[in-house]
């Protein structure tokens, strides 16, 4: 069974299965965030982005599950904010 990487990059959550963006397969999903919040430097430390760039890279996983058409796996990169 294929794995996807779930992270975050830049602004957005994403999932990837293959071994890079330029030959694999991604969705990415755009972190809500309030504007104000969205170009504080500080908002990687806050709660309200930690809780928003997880439910960008679970909806990025399911999108690209959807446009696969077939059942991925995942794994916390290392850009995701629960990774160990």
């Amino acid at each position: 069974m294929e794995r996807a990487e779930l992270g975050v990059d830049g602004n957005c959550g994403f999932a990837l299965v293959g071994d890079d963006l330029q030959s694999g397969e991604a969705e990415f999903v755009e972190i809500a965030l309030p504007t104000s919040d969205s170009k504080s430097p500080t908002r990687y430390q806050k709660s309200e982005w930690v809780r928003a760039a997880k439910r960008a890279a679970t909806a990025a996983y399911k999108a690209l599950k959807s446009r696969l058409g077939r059942d991925i796996s995942y794994y916390l990169g290392p850009s995701h904010p629960d990774h160990c």
